[in-house]
């Protein structure tokens, strides 16, 4: 019995670590909008992804950010402003600073199709 019981509370501590990162869910490529959409990531508190330039393979200009919330979120649109048909990377960012792409604690690069 005692051994069903640790088995039991080991597995309920692995499900809740897995569920506690920050992360985003594997992208597929998206046609040249104005919104990018990200769907889904998992975030541990409230913050922001951003999405930068990515079409020379460097990060490049901050296109758009859109606020998230700590948990699972199943979709968040980033407004760009213009259509964007090159290549981006977007970055999930716990916090209210998201400034500086070397502290995010996600990224996922997104292929633009034209």
């Amino acid at each position: 019995m005692k051994k069903i019981l640790l088995a039991t509370a080991m597995m309920a501590a692995m499900t809740t670590a897995a569920t506690a990162q920050n992360m985003f869910a594997l992208m597929g490529d998206q046609s040249a909008s104005n919104t990018i959409i990200i769907e889904p990531l998992n975030a541990t508190a409230d913050g922001y992804v951003a999405v930068y330039d990515h079409h020379t393979g460097v990060v490049g200009d901050l296109l758009g950010v859109a606020r998230v919330y700590e948990g699972a979120n199943s979709q968040t649109r980033v407004q760009v402003g213009r259509t964007v048909n090159r290549d981006v990377i977007a970055f999930l960012f716990v916090g209210n600073d998201f400034s500086d792409p070397t502290t995010a604690v996600d990224s996922v690069e997104i292929d633009i199709e034209d």
